[in-house]
């Protein structure tokens, strides 16, 4: 399937997700891509995983750290749910399951090269 956008981002954690956030904010067509799931990175970690820093310093663009215990030092899972509350607060294109194969270059711009890995949602 072919897809033209203005911009691909490349993973579906922390900096992916707020680059889609400042590029729904400017009203830039875009897409993020993911091979796994939003979080993945997170979820990947062992289960008593948690931040060494407080979750008040927890802050992506628009959306502050939104738990009870700013004090604290959030889980892993807790992550994973800020992440994905995250992006589904502002919609945000995300395409789980993708894996960039290539990106290359073009007189007119870029082709992207990508394969399904898994159906959304699995």
């Amino acid at each position: 399937m072919q897809r033209g956008t203005d911009v691909a981002v490349i993973g579906g954690e922390q900096a992916g997700l707020a680059t889609s956030h400042e590029l729904t904010t400017l009203g830039i067509d875009h897409v993020v891509l993911e091979r796994a799931r939003v979080g993945q990175t997170w979820r990947s970690r062992w289960d008593s995983f948690c931040l060494v820093t407080p979750n008040w310093s927890v802050q992506l663009p628009g959306r502050p750290y939104d738990g009870n215990d700013p004090d604290g030092f959030m889980p892993r899972d807790e992550i994973v749910g800020y992440l994905e509350r995250y992006a589904a607060r502002f919609e945000a294109p995300v395409c789980e399951g993708v894996d960039v194969e290539a990106l290359d270059i073009r007189d007119d711009g870029f082709v992207l090269r990508s394969r399904t890995v898994r159906s959304a949602g699995a």
